[in-house]
């Protein structure tokens, strides 16, 4: 069986005009790799999984994914790869898909919570 990497966004309050948030997966290996996506809405307590998508990257690749997330003012992303090499970009963005201040985390923000 293959190591699964668990990543998380944490909680991110989001600012005033969300739209939509965009999950950029990137592959800058020789291998194919899998990721799922998972947005989660935390406004009213309990995570509300907002959306969930297995995506494959091939080599030297990315692949973009957009989530409307409107209604939620605090939310959070969740990856589960098939590597540690595996790159990944999250922003909070307008309708005119301008980035939200405090609502960009980079690969390298994203907290690593457990490999099994």
């Amino acid at each position: 069986m293959a190591t699964k990497f668990h990543w998380t966004t944490g909680p991110i309050s989001s600012s005033l005009g969300l739209d939509h948030i965009t999950v950029d997966v990137l592959n800058n290996t020789s291998d194919t790799r899998s990721t799922r996506i998972n947005v989660y809405d935390l406004s009213v307590g309990a995570p509300i999984l907002m959306f969930t998508k297995k995506v494959t990257n091939k080599p030297f690749s990315d692949v973009s994914q957009e989530v409307a997330a409107a209604e939620s003012s605090i939310w959070e992303v969740q990856l589960i790869t098939s590597s540690k090499r595996v790159r990944t970009w999250v922003g909070g963005q307008d309708d005119a898909g301008m980035n939200l201040i405090g609502n960009v985390v980079l690969s390298s923000q994203f907290q690593f919570l457990y490999s099994e």
